[in-house]
């Protein structure tokens, strides 16, 4: 929850550099990663990436927080069905 409240707070402010995208890039791979840890799971190799990467798309075009990170998650797991 803190996260997404960051998150939503660094992607108000506009124009987004490509500075203000690796940070945000770096928030959301490393709630990734805890995500991932939390529920005992390795992720495959670019899984986190690619999510991330979906994520700050999303927003980049106008997706509120809640619906890119529900529609990159759906992306994933097609993408990275076991």
């Amino acid at each position: 929850m803190m996260i997404s409240l960051l998150m939503a707070g660094l992607i108000a402010a506009t124009p987004a550099t490509s500075q203000d995208n690796n940070l945000l890039k770096s928030f959301c791979l490393a709630a990734f990663k805890a995500a991932m840890a939390q529920a005992g799971e390795t992720p495959p190799p670019g899984m986190g990436e690619e999510t991330c990467s979906c994520f700050l798309d999303e927003v980049g075009g106008g997706a509120g927080i809640d619906a890119a990170r529900e529609t990159c998650k759906q992306r994933a797991a097609e993408t990275y069905k076991s």
